[in-house]
């Protein structure tokens, strides 16, 4: 599935959500439909460096990680024409928010926690999930929704994907092709 109209797309498209809700399966597909280059900030963050997510948060605590965290988004931010796959708490900074809605568009993929917890099973590398059993790990993440939902439903679209990743990539491309449409 590719898009027609590459040029008048949002400059760069971010995927928001929860850990687990697809950012960066779908910004894969994605990237790919709209012949783009994918970033995963975590994975950027971790090569940059040279730690696991896991291993920053228990060697240097969370908010050292939302600090490199926000740098590496600043340099995302300044190149064009990427899909953006962010983490989950990127959004809780205001300048993070204020970078991604100046820099282009934003696509919220909204997932039911339950489904969360079943699709993020063994947690050991999700340190805001580790050691929890089931039940805690499915009130974590009740508990990170609503801390970060507000902030999560400010994007410019709001996707469901809780069913298969080809429903919600076609959801994707059909709204910005709505969009393309109308910026012509």
């Amino acid at each position: 599935m590719e898009l027609d109209a590459p040029r008048v797309l949002p400059s760069n498209i971010y995927l928001v959500g929860l850990m687990g809700s697809g950012k960066s399966t779908l910004g894969h597909h994605l990237a790919q439909a709209l012949k783009r280059e994918f970033i995963d900030l975590d994975a950027l963050i971790e090569r940059e460096s040279g730690q696991s997510i896991r291993e920053i948060f228990f060697e240097h605590g969370e908010n050292y990680f939302r600090n490199l965290e926000s740098t590496c988004l600043f340099e995302v931010v300044k190149q064009r024409e990427k899909v953006v796959a962010l983490g989950g708490g990127a959004i809780l900074r205001e300048r993070n928010r204020e970078l991604i809605r100046s820099s282009g568009f934003s696509i919220y993929l909204k997932v039911n926690p339950k489904i969360l917890a079943e699709r993020l099973g063994d947690c050991s590398a999700r340190p805001l999930l580790q050691g929890l059993d089931a039940n805690a790990k499915l009130e974590r993440l009740r508990d990170l929704l609503q801390e970060r939902q507000s902030f999560y439903e400010q994007a410019d679209l709001i996707v469901p994907n809780e069913g298969s990743s080809e429903k919600a990539l076609a959801r994707i491309t059909s709204a910005l092709e709505r969009l393309c449409k109308l910026s012509k």
